[in-house]
C-alpha cells in the first residue's frame, strides 16, 4: 500500500509539474508576442495573469490545474498516513 501511494503521489506530481510549465510557458509565448520584447518585465507577467484567469479561453487550462492542484495537496497529506499503517 505504501508503495502505490508513493507511485500515485510521484504520478500526479508529474503531471501537476508538466501542466504548470505548460502554462508558463504558453503565457510567456504570448506575452513575447504580445509586447514585442524579448524579456517582459513584472508588470506584463502580471497583465497577463490577469488575462489568463479572466478569459473564458482558458477556463478548462484553470479547471484542471486547480484539480490537479488539489490533488496534489490531498496526496501529500495521505501519504503520511499510509506510511503509518503497518
Amino acid at each position: 500500500m505504501q508503495i502505490l501511494s508513493l507511485v500515485a503521489s510521484f504520478v500526479v506530481f508529474l503531471m501537476w509539474a508538466h501542466a504548470v510549465f505548460r502554462v508558463l510557458f504558453a503565457m510567456r509565448h504570448r506575452m513575447v508576442e504580445r509586447t514585442g520584447k524579448r524579456f517582459p518585465g513584472p508588470f506584463d507577467t502580471l497583465r497577463e495573469w490577469g488575462y489568463w484567469l479572466r478569459e473564458p479561453a482558458y477556463k478548462a487550462e484553470r479547471r484542471r490545474l486547480l484539480f490537479m492542484t488539489l490533488s496534489v495537496f490531498v496526496l501529500s497529506m495521505l501519504i503520511p498516513l499510509s506510511l503509518a499503517s503497518p
